[in-house]
């Protein structure tokens, strides 16, 4: 039986003058759509997709989209609705005060919100369409990419768009609300504001899940990559969703994307929340999106000329310079063992442009394939783009840095970083002000490092090295492996233990105790395991916040397990968190670690990858003796040395990474 998928999206950019416009909310839309055009499994569903852009989003057609689109779905249905654009909030009114204790609410700004005779979207009235949405038992999906925030004093930086607007001052009559203001009438979402309990609320709830950009406290920046604005959440859950080659569940979903997001903007904490939590454990879109080939279609196209059928939908990253996706290229006919004998590939081929849907491909000159023809194409080696960087303050220090970082006789003097000419473009920033040279994330002011003294080649050189050794640590963090991999996203499982039990929130939070007097830091247990039907090499690395990558929770750097089997890291001891002790002086009483797992068909060297803390020298890279110099060893080595790659058989591999947030209270001692 044919299942449906109503899908609408909202996305708002340009509102009306009084509103301040956006960049990214029209793109993050369109990149859902694309998404779900691709990956939705035509075999078992049928997509209805309503999309509404910016003055075509108003406050009615919103609610028409509710009540007359995602309102036809039934039981075993799928429904999502996504939003990216302003978010405010509004006074409640004296029927809504038992469920806001600060006497406000949340609402989603429609293109026309602030117009005669409109008004925002109230969180009960979001509330109360899904509800209508849910009654006839549909699977139910909200994205929300605006901000939440309860205060609109919060200060932003320069050139770091927010998605936020201040409350309507207008009164709003109590006749322009879609429910009524008696309590027990008020549905909600499952967002947890201040001082709410929904655990023990009879309020109705309609079913479902909520993936939302951030805080109520915080705000939902805006996030530019190679030119093209989005949201940030939007945009690392999409390239989270669009790397998987299968269906994630929620929880893993959001462990992925929450990872990325916290490490990329600052004060910016995605939430994940539903009304029935059971439901955190099930696929994302109710198993609608099929699962992805090991391979993709490669085709002569009548306008593109060679393609394969995969493009950012799928998770094909965008080439940097030369350094560009490489595939293998295989008759129609192959097996799935051939495809991973590169002796057996009859032509290699590199990705030259990345489209939503497609990829265009170069041939080399002396190969030549039949037009008429369909073939298979089996990724061998991604590229690492270097990061970017954002150059500002007194022109002589800056000019010295961009001397340290800029190409040279045609070729990078840094192979890791380059110079971007927006800050909102940029990963990282060095600041040249008084005399000193200070590193930044791009999107805040807090230094990541302290400061080197002095305009001269010495220091630039210094900060150029700072750079790097950050870079290095992001490329890791975003390091994944190709969409066509065969190993599904949960084939080891990686659990974090607490007192012998799995700890299932995300981020993870290990928080000092005070035991008799004594604060002790926390302890933990890394627990993999096997879900697979075959053999795994697994590593799991440790980036900590202080720009260290650590390998030795293994003894050799990783392990391998057969299918179902199980390794504790540290032989199952427990491990101990800690908050560094020059931090916690400092008042800084979260500190966040990052766990990285990545598992192959066969075995590499994680040790490759250690780094020191920042400005460490890092160790030159080893070869486990006896070990294969396997495509992934030479993937990570490129992430330390840059090095070329050279050609070698082709092996599947994957990641996953959980974040660590260690609590140290500020009066312990």
């Amino acid at each position: 039986m044919t299942q449906h998928l109503y899908a609408l999206l909202v996305g708002i950019d340009e509102y009306p003058a009084s509103v301040t416009s956006l960049k990214g909310c029209v793109s993050d839309v369109a990149a859902i759509a694309t998404y779900l055009s691709k990956r939705v499994n035509r075999d078992g569903y049928e997509l209805h997709l309503q999309t509404l852009r910016n003055g075509a989003a108003t406050r009615q057609a919103v609610i028409d989209g509710f009540r007359h689109h995602l309102s036809q779905a039934s039981k075993d249905d799928v429904v999502l609705f996504a939003y990216s654009g302003h978010g405010s909030w509004q006074e409640a009114p004296p029927g809504w005060w038992q469920l806001e204790p600060d006497r406000r609410y949340e609402t989603l700004v429609c293109w026309d919100s602030r117009t005669d005779g409109s008004w925002d979207l109230a969180d009960k009235e979001l509330a109360q369409l899904i509800a209508e949405v849910a009654d006839k038992g549909p699977q139910i999906t909200v994205i929300l990419d605006c901000c939440h925030s309860g205060s609109g004093t919060r200060e932003e930086l320069p050139e770091v768009r927010v998605r936020y607007v201040s409350p309507d001052p207008r009164d709003r009559p109590l006749s322009s609300y879609l429910v009524p203001f008696e309590t027990s009438a008020a549905p909600q979402l499952t967002r947890s504001f201040p001082g709410e309990n929904l655990a023990g609320s009879t309020l109705s709830q309609g079913r479902h899940v909520l993936l939302a950009a951030c805080h109520e406290s915080e705000t939902a920046k805006e996030y530019a990559v190679a030119g093209n604005h989005h949201g940030a959440f939007s945009y690392f859950l999409m390239e989270t969703l669009c790397k998987a080659n299968s269906s994630l569940t929620y929880r893993d979903l959001f462990k992925r994307a929450d990872v990325l997001i916290r490490n990329q903007v600052t004060g910016q904490s995605p939430q994940l929340e539903a009304t029935h939590p059971e439901d955190l454990d099930r696929p994302f879109l109710g198993g609608a999106i099929a699962h992805h080939s090991p391979y993709f279609t490669l085709y002569h196209h009548t306008s593109y000329g060679w393609v394969i059928e995969g493009g950012a939908a799928h998770g094909i990253p965008v080439s940097s310079g030369e350094d560009t996706t490489q595939l293998a290229v295989f008759p129609l006919d192959s097996t799935p063992e051939q495809l991973r004998q590169r002796s057996a590939a009859i032509a290699q081929a590199s990705v030259v442009e990345v489209l939503p849907q497609l990829s265009q491909v170069r041939l080399p000159g002396e190969v030549t394939l039949d037009p008429a023809m369909t073939y298979k194409a089996v990724v061998t080696s991604l590229p690492l783009p270097p990061i970017g960087v954002y150059l500002e303050g007194e022109p002589a220090g800056v000019e010295l840095v961009r001397r340290a970082i800029a190409p040279h006789a045609g070729q990078p003097m840094s192979l890791y970083v380059r110079e971007v000419d927006q800050r909102a473009e940029a990963d990282l920033r060095v600041v040249s002000r008084d005399g000193q040279y200070w590193m930044t994330r791009a999107a805040d002011e807090r230094p990541l490092t302290g400061a080197i003294a002095g305009f001269n080649p010495e220091s630039a050189l210094r900060i150029a090295h700072r750079l790097e050794h950050v870079a290095r640590w992001l490329l890791l963090l975003k390091l994944t492996a190709p969409a066509a991999s065969r190993i599904p996203p949960d084939a080891v499982r990686l659990e974090i233990y607490q007192q012998d039990q799995p700890i299932q929130t995300a981020p993870i939070r290990l928080e000092y105790r005070n035991v008799l007097g004594q604060w002790q830091r926390p302890t933990f247990q890394i627990k993999l395991t096997n879900t697979s039907n075959e053999a795994l090499y697994c590593t799991v690395l440790v980036l900590t916040e202080l720009f260290a990558v650590q390998t030795g929770l293994f003894p050799a750097g990783g392990v391998w397990l057969r299918p179902g089997e199980e390794a504790w890291a540290g032989g199952g001891k427990p491990l101990r968190a800690a908050l560094p002790q020059e931090l916690w002086q400092q008042g800084i009483t979260e500190y966040q670690d990052i766990l990285k797992l990545i598992v192959s068909t066969v075995g590499f060297d994680p040790r490759l990858l250690a780094q020191g803390n920042l400005d460490a020298p890092s160790p030159a890279p080893t070869t486990t003796r006896g070990q294969a110099a396997t495509g992934l060893s030479r993937l990570l080595q490129r992430v330390q040395t840059r090095k070329m790659r050279v050609e070698e058989e082709k092996e599947d591999w994957a990641t996953g990474q959980v974040a660590l947030l260690v609590v140290r209270p500020q009066h312990s001692k």
